[in-house]
């Protein structure tokens, strides 16, 4: 059995995936295999990736698949894993080249479910940014997990940002995710890894989060889905709040439902603020604009949410606009 197996999705990255195979191929933990899930790519990443696979046989492994999206990649990558615990990472990111090792002897030292670093944001012009979770360093147990990680599981206090667990810079024992059979839930088409993390965080007794060490490079490119407009997307975000609500809702030790809202609200924030930018027509921006906005279930979110205490007034004034569907207004801040 390896010691860690990495998966990485693949599709239309040839411009990104040496960079991150290079991280991977090089990591100081060699006991390492990296499987590489061509998700039906129309570029030339597969060249790519058999260039890899003929240069380090015994240890880039190449499967091809249809396209079925990140979640479905993701999910054949982990039925071929051999590797005692489990990392994803996307192919247009990179990891610094002792990533692995550093996480895989925390989680080995501590024998937890899973194990986090923090994330450097990169930006369009090489800018970077070290992205730190609002939670101190160290272990946690599953008292701990419910006091102190449950309260923002599903959705940050703050809608600056999204859930608190993130995929790519975690490191999970692969025992756990069999265990509770954890699988990225396939007709989510983006962002499905909220639902993955979601569940991770719900089920685990113990983890380690490794505070102030940025391993994990996450590069903002032009098509990253939180900062680019897709068609569809609030139609993609409103069946992930449906799988969410389907598991989360009425839980015996934890009350979720405000976090639920927050979630819908958050990603009503995120379609229309890419709305604003996305290269449409006037008519048609607004049409689509208003079918947020009236949507019955962003009508349900709204009906029993409270505004956190710890919101800005600028914030507050903005789901505010939101909540009373003023477009008009809310493109113009």
């Amino acid at each position: 059995m390896k010691k860690v197996s990495v998966i990485i999705p693949v599709y239309n990255v040839e411009n990104y995936l040496r960079k991150c195979l290079n991280s991977l191929v090089n990591q100081t933990l060699k006991d390492i295999e990296i499987i590489v899930v061509n998700d039906g790519t129309l570029d030339n990443s597969q060249e790519i990736i058999d260039e890899y696979v003929k240069k380090y046989p015994k240890k880039v492994v190449s499967i091809i698949q249809e396209n079925g999206g990140q979640g479905a990649a993701r999910n054949t990558g982990l039925l071929h894993a051999k590797g005692e615990y489990i990392g994803y990472v996307d192919s247009d990111d990179y990891v610094e080249e002792n990533m692995y090792e550093e996480l895989y002897n925390v989680i080995n030292k501590y024998n937890c479910d899973f194990v986090m670093s923090d994330y450097e944001r990169i930006t369009r012009d090489g800018r970077e940014k070290l992205k730190s979770l609002n939670i101190a360093k160290g272990y946690y147990d599953k008292n701990r997990i419910i006091k102190e990680i449950y309260p923002e599981l599903i959705m940050g206090r703050n809608l600056d940002y999204g859930p608190l667990l993130s995929v790519w810079h975690c490191l999970y024992n692969s025992d756990f995710l069999r265990r509770y059979n954890l699988r990225f839930d396939e007709e989510v088409k983006w962002s499905e890894d909220n639902i993955f993390s979601a569940f991770v965080g719900y089920y685990a007794n113990s983890f380690y989060y490794l505070k102030g060490r940025g391993l994990y490079k996450y590069y903002e490119n032009a098509g990253t889905i939180t900062t680019s407009y897709r068609e569809g997307a609030w139609n993609v975000y409103c069946t992930m709040n449906d799988h969410l609500r389907m598991f989360f809702d009425n839980k015996k030790e934890y009350n979720f439902s405000q976090q639920l809202n927050l979630h819908q609200i958050y990603y009503a924030c995120n379609c229309l603020g890419q709305l604003k930018h996305a290269d449409l027509n006037k008519e048609v921006r607004n049409r689509k604009a208003q079918e947020i906005l009236k949507s019955k279930k962003l009508a349900e979110a709204f009906y029993k949410f409270h505004y956190p205490k710890e919101w800005s007034w600028k914030l507050k004034v903005q789901i505010w606009l939101i909540r009373h569907k003023m477009w008009n207004v809310l493109k113009k801040i």
